[in-house]
């Protein structure tokens, strides 16, 4: 029996116009189109008609019979006097057209210069491309693409149920002090937000369908009394939310209990699903989602028994996992590592643990790694024994917050640095130890040896060393970074502008993010005057700043991000700044 699969042929006409010139391509084109049919096909017939008289050295003939194909299929669909712009009165086909259309000549006359006129579609395609922050632009411009603009900004929404999330470390020197007056006034202004865009979704079917990502922040405490209310409006807004497929949650297990039951109930189709439990001493119950390929948790306490409950169901389909809970294991019998890509793990890393061996041994399609916590076990051994696996591994992170006081394992860095060598596909390399025991797993500045073999490294994320000397750290770094973070175990005896002028000239070319931690700074300006002329952005502790340069290069003031920015908007204020590769620098 003849078998013919008809994307053969679909694949055939690319590979045969893939060798021919524009004008050749043009020609396929037009004699495609003559078979397209009239009816219902106007806006193929647009585009494509589009796209054909933007071609140079393309027959007048052939300019004539695309012009009367387009004219054709405009008739068909009711636009007669669209229909007439760009014919040629003396073409014996538009003739006929004019006399069975009861039209007069003289209508016929060609589109005036002006901007392009695409299709709904294609304008679409280009707003995608564009940033959030642009998108907000082009709500006040008067062309379809505010509608489009708008239609865009929804697909994602976050609601703030209360503004004040309680900013950690607030007498920090950099941070300015808010007082309770600005508090409330952004609190009144995130409560008729939320309202607004709660009833909109409420009363407004079509809104509703457009959203696709949602997330929701609320505080534990309830002082105002006003989150039962907002809650109300959220549980009876998440039916109408059809297209749904991507919810983040961040409250106490109230809120997240009755949203789950809610979003399960509502039959979304949920493909990702991450939650922030806020009180410790809270418990929730996942319902069993079908469709789930990303699941994210974070919890300070709590039962770990129904989140890996949920996990062995959905084994099947998880390919991002990410858990956060300083007292949990992770949960090998429950989850197929050889399915994920991505892996985020904090939690505790117990002598019995087999995480890195499980991880080493089957996470063949690993992308991302990301293991932080207590350090229980000896797991050098297994990175020694797994040196040429997770092939396709372009993050690798590892944050050793504290050692057991029983552990030594002196060749873990080692091993670490030996299964990294000479990664090519390798883009973000992030490894934190503690600075108390860094000589209990081998870390001193031979760490930094392997950095030079990770030649398209483009984010880097690492303790510096007591023993590095600061001439040599700067070309030890690859010249690809872009987002660089040094968390300094002891601050360099010496004056601070005599440890930038030394680590200055190996400074990456293409760097446009530094971070700093641990780092006694008294001006921020001298850090990149005399270290990092070139960054955009600069990070000390948990403050950030952008640099605003004036039109000689020369800094005009150092713009602090507020809390919130950080918090929640990071990744919006990266992209303009071209500086998308600090994303996880951000994150604490």
């Amino acid at each position: 029996m003849n078998v013919f699969n008809p994307r053969i042929l679909d694949a055939s006409i690319r590979d045969v116009t893939g060798c021919l010139s524009d004008v050749q391509k043009a020609d396929v084109l037009l004699h495609a189109l003559q078979h397209l049919p009239s009816e219902g096909s106007r806006i193929v017939m647009e585009n494509a008609i589009q796209s054909f008289l933007q071609v140079s050295g393309v027959p007048p003939p052939d300019v004539a019979r695309a012009l009367l194909l387009r004219a054709k299929t405009r008739l068909a669909a009711g636009y007669r006097t669209s229909a007439q712009q760009g014919s040629d009165p003396a073409n014996q086909a538009v003739k006929a057209i004019i006399q069975s259309e009861h039209l007069r000549q003289e209508m016929l006359i060609r589109e005036p210069d002006g901007p392009p006129r695409f299709s709904a579609e294609v304008w679409r395609e280009i707003a995608l491309c564009l940033p959030k922050r642009d998108l907000k632009s082009l709500l006040s411009v008067p062309h379809a693409l505010s509608r489009i603009a708008s239609q865009l900004i929804f697909r994602d929404i976050d609601l703030h149920f209360t503004a004040s999330p309680d900013p950690p470390r607030a007498e920090n020197r950099y941070r300015g002090v808010n007082g309770s007056q600005e508090e409330q006034e952004l609190d009144a202004w995130h409560y008729q937000r939320s309202a607004d865009i709660l009833t909109r979704i409420l009363v407004d079917p079509v809104f509703a369908s457009q959203v696709r990502n949602l997330s929701v922040y609320a505080v534990v405490s309830d002082a105002s009394h006003t989150l039962a209310f907002q809650t109300g409006m959220l549980i009876n807004s998440l039916p109408k939310l059809c297209n749904l497929r991507s919810v983040h949650c961040s409250g106490n297990s109230g809120l997240i209990n009755r949203m789950l039951e809610t979003l399960c109930a509502s039959n979304h189709r949920l493909y990702s699903l991450s939650i922030n439990l806020v009180d410790r001493s809270g418990d929730i119950d996942i319902p069993p989602f079908k469709h789930i390929t990303h699941f994210s948790i974070t919890a300070e306490g709590g039962n770990s028994t129904s989140t890996h409950d949920f996990i062995s169901q959905s084994h099947d389909n998880l390919r991002s996992l990410s858990i956060k809970n300083a007292h949990w294991k992770f949960p090998t019998d429950a989850i197929s590592v050889r399915h994920l890509t991505i892996i985020e793990f904090e939690g505790c890393f117990s002598v019995d643990s087999q995480i890195f061996s499980e991880i080493l041994s089957t996470g063949h399609q690993l992308e991302s790694l990301t293991l932080s916590g207590i350090l229980e076990c000896t797991p050098s051994a297994t990175f020694r024994l797994h040196r040429s696996s997770l092939p396709f591994l372009t993050h690798f992170a590892l944050n050793i917050i504290s050692l057991h006081r029983h552990v030594t394992d002196r060749d873990l860095v080692p091993a670490i640095s030996e299964f990294l060598r000479d990664r090519k596909h390798l883009h973000s390399f992030h490894l934190t130890v503690p600075s108390g025991d860094h000589r209990r797993i081998g870390f001193d500045a031979s760490a930094w040896g392997v950095l030079p073999s990770l030649t398209n490294l483009r984010s880097l994320y690492i303790t510096y060393p007591r023993d590095l000397s600061p001439s040599l750290a700067g070309w030890l770094i690859p010249r690809s970074v872009r987002a660089l973070t040094m968390d300094i175990m002891v601050p360099p005896a010496e004056d601070l502008l005599l440890f930038m002028n030394q680590l200055r000239p190996g400074v990456p070319p293409l760097l446009t993010f530094i971070g700093m931690t641990n780092f006694p700074i008294r001006s921020i300006i001298n850090v990149v005057d005399q270290g990092f002329s070139n960054v955009r952005l600069v990070r000390i502790d948990e403050n950030v700043w952008s640099v605003i340069r004036l039109e000689d290069g020369s800094i005009e003031l150092m713009e602090q991000w507020p809390y919130r920015r950080i918090k929640y908007h990071s990744a919006a204020w990266l992209e303009p700044l071209e500086c998308e590769d600090a994303i996880r620098h951000l994150v604490w």
